[in-house]
Protein backbone atom coordinates (compact mmCIF):
# COMPACT_ATOMS: atom_id res chain seq x y z
CA UNK A 1 0.00 0.00 0.00
CA UNK A 2 2.77 2.41 0.96
CA UNK A 3 4.62 1.56 -2.21
CA UNK A 4 1.51 2.32 -4.32
CA UNK A 5 1.11 5.72 -2.66
CA UNK A 6 4.80 6.50 -3.31
CA UNK A 7 4.46 5.58 -6.99
CA UNK A 8 1.31 7.72 -7.38
CA UNK A 9 3.00 10.65 -5.59
CA UNK A 10 6.05 10.23 -7.83
CA UNK A 11 3.95 10.44 -11.02
CA UNK A 12 2.00 13.36 -9.59
CA UNK A 13 5.20 15.32 -8.93
CA UNK A 14 6.46 14.53 -12.45
CA UNK A 15 3.19 15.66 -14.04
CA UNK A 16 3.30 19.19 -12.55
CA UNK A 17 5.88 20.64 -15.03
CA UNK A 18 4.00 19.10 -17.97
CA UNK A 19 0.72 20.56 -16.76
CA UNK A 20 2.28 24.01 -16.39
CA UNK A 21 3.98 23.92 -19.77
CA UNK A 22 0.84 23.02 -21.69
CA UNK A 23 -0.75 26.44 -21.30
CA UNK A 24 -1.92 28.09 -24.49
CA UNK A 25 0.27 30.68 -26.12
CA UNK A 26 -0.74 34.24 -25.34
CA UNK A 27 -1.00 36.97 -27.98
CA UNK A 28 1.62 39.72 -28.14
CA UNK A 29 0.13 43.01 -26.92
CA UNK A 30 -0.04 45.74 -29.57
CA UNK A 31 2.43 48.05 -27.86
CA UNK A 32 4.96 45.27 -27.46
CA UNK A 33 4.74 44.39 -31.17
CA UNK A 34 5.40 48.02 -32.10
CA UNK A 35 8.39 48.13 -29.77
CA UNK A 36 9.86 44.95 -31.24
CA UNK A 37 9.30 45.75 -34.91
CA UNK A 38 9.82 49.52 -34.95
CA UNK A 39 6.70 49.99 -37.11
CA UNK A 40 3.76 51.78 -35.63
CA UNK A 41 0.64 49.96 -36.68
CA UNK A 42 -2.86 51.26 -36.14
CA UNK A 43 -5.91 49.53 -37.54
CA UNK A 44 -9.59 50.20 -37.03
CA UNK A 45 -11.25 47.27 -35.31
CA UNK A 46 -13.95 45.26 -37.06
CA UNK A 47 -16.45 46.18 -34.34
CA UNK A 48 -16.23 49.86 -35.21
CA UNK A 49 -17.20 49.48 -38.89
CA UNK A 50 -19.75 52.26 -38.48
CA UNK A 51 -17.13 54.90 -37.77
CA UNK A 52 -18.38 58.45 -38.15
CA UNK A 53 -16.63 61.11 -40.19
CA UNK A 54 -15.31 62.76 -37.05
CA UNK A 55 -13.63 59.53 -35.99
CA UNK A 56 -12.03 59.16 -39.43
CA UNK A 57 -10.87 62.76 -39.24
CA UNK A 58 -9.40 62.06 -35.80
CA UNK A 59 -7.46 59.09 -37.17
CA UNK A 60 -6.09 61.14 -40.07
CA UNK A 61 -5.21 63.97 -37.66
CA UNK A 62 -3.34 61.47 -35.48
CA UNK A 63 -1.43 60.22 -38.50
CA UNK A 64 -0.46 63.73 -39.59
CA UNK A 65 0.58 64.63 -36.05
CA UNK A 66 3.00 61.73 -36.15
CA UNK A 67 4.25 62.82 -39.59
CA UNK A 68 4.85 66.35 -38.33
CA UNK A 69 6.82 65.02 -35.38
CA UNK A 70 9.44 63.73 -37.87
CA UNK A 71 9.93 67.22 -39.33
CA UNK A 72 12.14 69.64 -37.39
CA UNK A 73 10.47 72.85 -36.13
CA UNK A 74 10.86 75.95 -38.28
CA UNK A 75 12.79 74.25 -41.04
CA UNK A 76 14.67 76.69 -43.24
CA UNK A 77 14.89 76.37 -47.01
CA UNK A 78 13.06 73.03 -47.01
CA UNK A 79 9.93 72.32 -48.99
CA UNK A 80 7.29 69.70 -49.66
CA UNK A 81 5.99 68.36 -52.95
CA UNK A 82 2.41 67.23 -53.39
CA UNK A 83 1.33 65.28 -56.44
CA UNK A 84 -2.13 64.72 -54.98
CA UNK A 85 -4.72 66.86 -53.26
CA UNK A 86 -3.78 67.82 -49.71
CA UNK A 87 -6.48 68.90 -47.26
CA UNK A 88 -6.31 72.49 -46.01
CA UNK A 89 -5.40 71.29 -42.52
CA UNK A 90 -2.49 69.24 -43.84
CA UNK A 91 -0.97 71.94 -46.03
CA UNK A 92 -1.33 74.61 -43.32
CA UNK A 93 0.32 72.26 -40.79
CA UNK A 94 3.26 71.71 -43.12
CA UNK A 95 3.61 75.43 -43.77
CA UNK A 96 3.52 76.13 -40.02
CA UNK A 97 6.52 73.80 -39.66
CA UNK A 98 8.44 76.05 -42.05
CA UNK A 99 8.08 73.99 -45.21
CA UNK A 100 7.22 75.75 -48.44
CA UNK A 101 5.29 74.11 -51.27
CA UNK A 102 7.34 73.13 -54.31
CA UNK A 103 6.30 72.42 -57.88
CA UNK A 104 8.87 69.64 -58.36
CA UNK A 105 11.00 67.24 -56.34
CA UNK A 106 14.41 68.72 -55.63
CA UNK A 107 17.38 68.38 -53.29
CA UNK A 108 15.67 70.46 -50.57
CA UNK A 109 12.43 68.46 -50.65
CA UNK A 110 11.75 67.20 -47.12
CA UNK A 111 8.31 65.65 -47.67
CA UNK A 112 6.60 64.14 -50.71
CA UNK A 113 2.86 63.47 -50.66
CA UNK A 114 1.35 61.05 -53.14
CA UNK A 115 -2.15 59.63 -53.42
CA UNK A 116 -1.50 57.48 -56.50
CA UNK A 117 1.46 55.12 -56.38
CA UNK A 118 1.19 53.98 -60.01
CA UNK A 119 1.32 57.57 -61.25
CA UNK A 120 4.21 58.64 -58.98
CA UNK A 121 6.28 55.45 -58.79
CA UNK A 122 9.06 56.72 -61.10
CA UNK A 123 9.20 60.11 -59.38
CA UNK A 124 9.56 58.45 -55.98
CA UNK A 125 12.31 56.17 -57.23
CA UNK A 126 14.26 59.21 -58.46
CA UNK A 127 14.23 60.76 -54.97
CA UNK A 128 17.83 61.12 -53.76
CA UNK A 129 17.60 63.12 -50.50
CA UNK A 130 18.14 60.61 -47.66
CA UNK A 131 16.26 62.81 -45.17
CA UNK A 132 13.11 62.99 -47.28
CA UNK A 133 9.87 61.52 -46.02
CA UNK A 134 7.16 60.14 -48.27
CA UNK A 135 3.50 60.20 -47.25
CA UNK A 136 1.62 57.73 -49.40
CA UNK A 137 -2.15 57.34 -49.44
CA UNK A 138 -3.11 54.13 -51.22
CA UNK A 139 -5.78 51.46 -51.15
CA UNK A 140 -3.25 48.60 -51.26
CA UNK A 141 -1.85 46.72 -48.28
CA UNK A 142 1.64 47.11 -46.82
CA UNK A 143 3.06 43.98 -48.52
CA UNK A 144 2.02 45.13 -52.00
CA UNK A 145 3.38 48.64 -51.56
CA UNK A 146 6.71 47.52 -50.12
CA UNK A 147 7.13 45.09 -53.01
CA UNK A 148 7.05 48.07 -55.37
CA UNK A 149 9.08 50.43 -53.19
CA UNK A 150 11.79 48.22 -51.70
CA UNK A 151 14.21 51.16 -51.35
CA UNK A 152 12.07 52.69 -48.58
CA UNK A 153 11.61 51.74 -44.95
CA UNK A 154 8.24 52.06 -43.23
CA UNK A 155 8.13 54.48 -40.30
CA UNK A 156 4.37 54.55 -39.86
CA UNK A 157 1.47 52.56 -41.28
CA UNK A 158 -2.19 53.31 -40.69
CA UNK A 159 -4.82 51.04 -42.19
CA UNK A 160 -8.41 52.11 -42.64
CA UNK A 161 -11.37 50.56 -44.41
CA UNK A 162 -10.94 52.36 -47.76
CA UNK A 163 -7.38 53.72 -47.73
CA UNK A 164 -4.05 53.05 -46.11
CA UNK A 165 -1.58 55.73 -45.06
CA UNK A 166 2.16 55.12 -45.15
CA UNK A 167 5.05 57.20 -43.88
CA UNK A 168 8.16 56.05 -45.71
CA UNK A 169 11.81 57.06 -45.58
CA UNK A 170 14.63 56.34 -48.01
CA UNK A 171 16.97 53.59 -46.74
Amino acid sequence: MKQTINIIAFFFVLSIPFALSSQTRKAIPAGRYEALSGIKNSRASKINETVTNSDKKEAVTLFWTEVLSHIPDKSTNLNFFSSGKLEDYESSSLKSKGLGQSSQIGQKTKLVYSDNLKRDENALKSLKNKDSLIVLKDNRELKEVMGLLSQFEVLLYQAESQTNYFLLKLK
